[in-house]
């Protein structure tokens, strides 16, 4: 191993150290915590973490995590784990926050500071989109024994827009923009390089249902959605819906865990519910400002970001799936 190489894990794990002696902290929080806690929030103005507790219904949110430290970024991976970066590490953290005290491990080879991220449907693999050095970082394994597995060059291909990984981290889907025109791709870890699908007017949204049996993709300029089944081969897209069923500026795509397809209009403020062939089944009205469609937990996902109001979700974790609110926090 070269010196520097050396010098950088010394210094990780001195910091690391650090951060896990911190965790003490977090101990006292947790032992404080009562009930059951459905997942937890990311307050990018706080850089902390803030517990959704209680049950589906009857929740709210909690007092912010006693971390030690301030995230700068955090990704939902279930409901105990989270991804994050923080100032004074260079690699991308795992926090398990179903422990007391709390653990925190580094991903080593990752990182911190992706300019996008997603987790797959069941949270076994992310996506990290570096935007300048224009590659995607695929990590599987998650969440307990967490690997850098692949780096896709996207050098040939624009900005990445949106995105979706598979569970098993074979398959990724997104949309890139290159000189104001946005293009579909799919990288599989078979074939190792990007293939164009077909141009887009502006994605608002990629969801990948399980078992990678297809990707589900949003047009918010076209008010479009389609399936793209099969994508880690025959890749064949097909329309599911459009303006005249209801699409109305679509910010975000979900999939719960028996392959339901969701889609978030923020035109209308509207939730559509598709069975897993892609047929509408129903529309419901959120009442709200719809943001986007992010996991919480299984099968239920953030409809709106800020902190300081109302938070929609949407319980999707049975086939009478529903709009939920939960007050906003009191300090």
């Amino acid at each position: 191993m070269n010196p520097s190489a050396q010098l950088r894990r010394l210094a990780l794990a001195i910091v690391c150290a650090a951060l896990l002696a911190s965790a003490s902290i977090g101990a006292q929080f947790s032992a404080n915590l009562s009930g059951p806690v459905l997942g937890y929030l990311f307050d990018a103005n706080a850089g902390s973490l803030r517990p959704v507790q209680g049950i589906l219904g009857s929740s709210t949110i909690g007092r912010p995590v006693e971390l030690g430290f301030t995230l700068s970024q955090a990704l939902t991976v279930d409901p105990r784990h989270v991804i994050a970066s923080t100032a004074g590490l260079p690699d991308l953290l795992i926090l398990d926050l179903g422990e007391t005290p709390f653990s925190i491990a580094a991903i080593p080879g990752v990182p911190a500071g992706p300019s996008l991220a997603e987790s797959s449907l069941q949270g076994t693999s992310a996506a990290l989109y570096d935007a300048a050095g224009h590659r995607v970082r695929i990590v599987t394994g998650l969440p307990q024994n967490p690997a850098a597995s692949d780096v896709v060059d996207l050098s040939s291909v624009g900005t990445v827009t949106q995105m979706a990984i598979s569970d098993d981290g074979r398959v990724l889907v997104f949309s890139a923009e290159d000189r104001g025109a946005e293009t579909l791709y799919i990288w599989t870890a078979s074939s190792s390089v990007a293939r164009m699908l077909m141009p887009v007017g502006s994605v608002g949204g990629i969801a990948m249902m399980g078992n990678g049996a297809a990707a589900i993709v949003a047009d918010r300029a076209a008010n479009e959605v389609y399936a793209v089944w099969d994508p880690g081969g025959a890749a064949m897209p097909q329309f599911l819906a459009g303006a005249r069923d209801g699409v109305s500026i679509p910010v975000g795509v979900a999939v719960s865990a028996a392959n339901r397809i969701y889609i978030a209009n923020s035109g209308s403020a509207t939730i559509m519910t598709l069975d897993s062939s892609g047929r509408l089944v129903k529309s419901q009205d959120c009442g709200c400002a719809v943001s986007g469609a992010h996991a919480l937990r299984d099968s239920v996902f953030r409809l709106t970001n800020r902190l300081d109001r109302t938070i929609f979700l949407l319980d999707a974790s049975s086939t009478e799936d529903r709009i939920l609110f939960v007050p906003k926090p009191e300090n």
